[in-house]
């Protein structure tokens, strides 16, 4: 488990974490959220002991991480893909990490099977992708067989394939009871792979709950079709907060689908479709988080 309690980082008089305080437990993929500047690497690296705190404490399993006798068999990590000798093989630099933390030489060719490199276990890590690092930064967070997994944009440079892969993958480690702490824009892929999320914006806590908790509490919309469509616009357009057209539906904002259903009845008006449409993460993350995105473009003259 990873806990943070009142966790505070400033640099001179600005804060980039904000008295923050959520836990992650094990057993499910966590989702780390947040607009850029929102502070989240920087949690991340007080979390790692990269990064001493203002004030307050992170642990994993009740202990900092310098406090950690084995660190790299309590928690594993990936904050920079890049932080490899490019000189080194991706065995040689595995059988590295292995000899630091008195691990078997063979545990580095067992996590390149794991995240499917064995076949470049003997090439330089120069010639490798973006992708490839990725890959070869998720086996050195495996390498001590970790029960606690904080991954940073992980999915950067991974194709397709790779991306899917790396959903079960990660979604498998959690089933096996391990603590899985991972951060991504990518709102499509973060909504299939985490099923809790912490959200955060200006360095405090925006939300720490399941993804579906978290899209409901965003405004959903009723989807309508119909022949009459125009009619039935004019009519709601005192009730709504929004409406906007989807192909040859009408979809309505602020006003529930029972309101909708008695409108459109009143004025006698045929239906082909009256349903809820629930909001995507990306879309419930955007509203959620509208007021603590530090970086937001200017409106064109």
């Amino acid at each position: 488990m990873i806990e943070v309690r009142g966790l505070t980082k400033r640099y001179r008089d600005r804060s980039v974490v904000d008295n923050l305080s959520f836990r992650v437990g094990p057993g499910a993929v966590t989702g780390f959220l947040g607009p850029n500047g929102s502070g989240k690497t920087t949690t991340a690296r007080v979390i790692l002991g990269l990064t001493e705190p203002s004030s307050g404490t992170a642990t994993i399993g009740g202990r900092r991480y310098r406090d950690l006798r084995h660190p790299l068999r309590e928690i594993g990590a990936l904050i920079d893909p890049g932080g490899v000798n490019p000189n080194r093989t991706a065995v040689e630099h595995l059988r590295w990490l292995a000899a630091g933390s008195r691990l078997h030489s063979r545990r580095a060719e067992e996590v390149l099977g794991l995240v499917g490199l064995a076949g470049a276990a003997g090439r330089k890590v120069s010639g490798f992708s973006l992708g490839m690092r990725q890959r070869l930064g998720i086996a050195a967070a495996l390498i001590g067989d970790p029960p606690v997994l904080v991954l940073d944009e992980p999915i950067n440079g991974l194709d397709p394939e790779g991306i899917c892969w790396l959903r079960t993958f990660t979604q498998a480690l959690a089933a096996e009871g391990r603590t899985v702490f991972l951060s991504s824009h990518l709102m499509s892929e973060m909504a299939m792979t985490a099923t809790e999320l912490i959200v955060i914006g200006r360095g405090r806590l925006i939300a720490a709950e399941s993804v579906t908790a978290f899209t409901e509490r965003a405004d959903s919309s009723v989807r309508v079709r119909s022949p009459q469509l125009d009619l039935l616009e004019v009519a709601l357009a005192g009730a709504a907060t929004s409406m906007w057209r989807v192909d040859d539906a009408l979809e309505v904002a602020g006003i529930g689908i029972e309101r909708v259903g008695a409108i459109a009845r009143n004025l006698g008006v045929q239906l082909h479709e009256l349903s809820p449409q629930r909001a995507s993460l990306e879309d419930a993350f955007m509203r959620l988080t509208a007021d603590a995105s530090e970086y937001l473009p200017q409106p064109a003259a």
